[in-house]
């Protein structure tokens, strides 16, 4: 940890006091800024002189103000050269890399330099362009950054000051590895800026490894950010559940509401709209051109209601938020400080509301009191409760609503295809339900081997092998028809296809393994599961027409037998498969994935 330490003390200096460039102060004037935050106070000396920076701050304390006037003063006038730039600011999330750069871009002109934006979800051949020109700094995501550098589109060697912001954060989504070998080709005795909630942990080694005597500086604790505003409980009923939700998103002001899933954030977003309320859902599934509509015209005040999930969470500063509706009540309690955080930053007011079911009830009691607030407990049967009423909840208008995200707002991409916005299709709502059913089958069901009566394929040849459960089809090594203990699976073949490993629904369950054909043989594997029952044991033929054998597998109810191909019986030997079928049901990957927004 850190060898120097010291508590901020500091009031709200005056910008003009302090050793800042001219050009920086007009452009904070403009902005209506005149005094520092705390947090600003104690940063911007130590920043300004380069040292390293070490620092813990609540949510809204503007930290981001701080470290922007820091670089900006420091690389004020400098040569931008190409793919090098002397800046490097690095966040954890798209929608933050977003924010920073708008705030960066203003602060960066005034004293001659570009700020670029790096981050998933774009144009990589654009952004590459535009570090060839040159800038001066540069926000990313880090898998992003580690993409460019990759490419040789980006180099690290005049890098003079980097920063890494919501260190907690990356370190909670596993990007800290990332972070640590971006900063291991950093030239070391360069100035580090590093902010986190908490410094503990995979963050702890971060700022031994690579931070020089930093000047540590802490302001309030993480817990306090929450204690400037009014905290409610709802203790509701499940069927006044939906009806709650919009009688708070009808209230009057700017709304940001929680919810655990991607689905449900779309599901949420839709009842409203269906209800008169004008909502948009913002998760990590959207395209990106389309989460930044969305937050655009949400921070205009085109429509008062945004529905997300915890990617919206960190970070980010939204003006004039007056309520947060935790629709799924908080997992834990750092969840619950970052997302009351959206209301009451820098020094407003704001109401935090929990809408906690019966089984939710003492998990949230337990979090709120972790949280160090009071809140107010009310039990709410329906719509009608005075509790509502007292929160500022009125009835919706009862007609269906225009979808603002399918309008384009100011500061959306220039190329933006909001055609793409589905909304929360039945159908595909009903897919990704059945998906999330089977990976909790996958995850929960102990992996068992298959008694010794299974009959075997052929030996360390490919085979298409057929899911019981979908008919599904793909291209699997290794074709062994197994007992009434093993699972279903395929991997990659012939043709390059690829069906996740995940299992389905249990069913008892043997491979489904093919002949000397592979897709046909899979094809017919599976239709044959599927006409049977999902689940009994079928006759499979090879692609020759020659006689298919019967693997070994339970029939009748819920059995799982497969069906083997190839010459002989229930020994034979089958051939490689060619090629399979990818199923369309969607079920995810389990394949990982670097982490950093790319």
């Amino acid at each position: 940890m850190p060898k120097a330490r010291r508590r901020s003390a500091h009031s709200g200096e005056r910008f003009e006091d302090m050793a800042l460039p001219d050009e920086l102060i007009g452009v904070l004037a403009d902005q209506g800024l005149e005094r520092a935050f705390e947090i600003q106070s104690a940063i911007l000396p130590d920043a300004l002189a380069g040292r390293d920076v070490l620092a813990r701050a609540e949510t809204g304390s503007g930290k981001t103000l701080a470290f922007t006037l820091a670089m900006a003063s420091r690389f004020r006038g400098r040569k931008m050269h190409r793919k090098r730039p002397l800046g490097v600011v690095l966040v954890p999330t798209r929608e933050l890399a977003v924010q920073v750069v708008d705030t960066i871009h203003p602060f960066a002109r005034a004293v001659g330099m570009k700020a670029q934006l790096v981050a998933g979800g774009m144009n990589i051949e654009k952004q590459a362009d535009a570090i060839n020109r040159g800038v001066g700094i540069v926000v990313a995501t880090p898998g992003r950054l580690i993409d460019l550098a990759e490419r040789g589109a980006l180099q690290l060697d005049l890098v003079e000051s980097t920063v890494v912001d919501e260190a907690d954060h990356m370190a909670d989504l596993g990007f800290l590895p990332d972070v640590r070998d971006i900063l291991a080709a950093i030239p070391m005795g360069t100035q580090k800026m590093l902010f986190s909630a908490t410094l503990d942990g995979q963050v702890e080694e971060i700022v031994d490894s690579f931070l020089v005597d930093p000047v540590s500086h802490e302001t309030t604790p993480v817990t306090a950010a929450v204690t400037t505003m009014d905290h409610h409980v709802l203790a509701i009923e499940p069927s006044a559940k939906r009806s709650v939700t919009a009688q708070l998103g009808a209230r009057e002001g700017r709304t940001l509401m929680f919810t655990r899933t991607q689905l449900g954030a779309e599901r949420v977003a839709q009842e409203l709209l269906e209800v008169g309320v004008r909502a948009a859902a913002l998760h990590g599934n959207k395209q990106q051109g389309l989460r930044i509509n969305v937050l655009a015209g949400f921070r205009e005040g085109a429509y008062p209601v945004l529905v997300a999930t915890d990617v919206a969470a960190r970070g980010l500063h939204i003006d004039d938020v007056t309520m947060v509706v935790h629709v799924d009540p908080s997992d834990d309690l750092k969840e619950y400080v970052h997302r009351s955080g959206r209301t009451a930053r820098a020094g407003a007011t704001g109401v935090v509301v929990t809408l906690a079911l019966p089984h939710q009830v003492a998990k949230t009691r337990s979090i709120v009191a972790g949280a160090s607030v009071e809140a107010t407990w009310a039990d709410v049967a329906s719509a009608e409760e005075p509790a509502l009423e007292q929160l500022g909840g009125q009835a919706p208008a009862g007609t269906p609503a225009e979808d603002p995200a399918q309008v384009k707002y100011k500061g959306a991409p220039r190329k933006l295809d909001i055609q793409r916005t589905g909304g929360a299709d039945a159908r595909r709502a009903e897919e990704r339900r059945a998906n999330e059913e089977r990976r909790a089958s996958w995850e929960e069901e102990p992996e068992t081997e298959s008694p010794r009566g299974g009959g075997r394929g052929g030996r360390g040849g490919r085979a298409a092998g057929g899911r019981a459960a979908g008919g599904r089809t793909a291209v699997g090594r290794g074709g062994s028809a197994g007992g009434a203990g093993s699972r279903t699976r395929g991997v990659r073949g012939d043709a390059g296809a690829e069906e996740p490993r995940q299992g389905g629904p249990r069913s008892g369950g043997g491979r489904t393994v093919g002949g000397r054909r592979g897709q046909r043989t899979a094809e017919a594997a599976g239709r044959d599961a599927q006409d049977r029952g999902r689940g009994r044991g079928g006759a499979g033929r090879d692609g020759a027409g020659e006689r298919g054998g019967q693997a070994g597998g339970r029939g009748g109810k819920g059995g799982a037998g497969g069906a083997a191909g190839g010459k002989g019986g229930k020994g034979g030997k089958g051939g490689p498969g060619k090629g399979g079928a990818r199923g369309s049901s969607g079920a995810p990957s389990r394949s990982p994935r670097r982490g950093g927004g790319r």
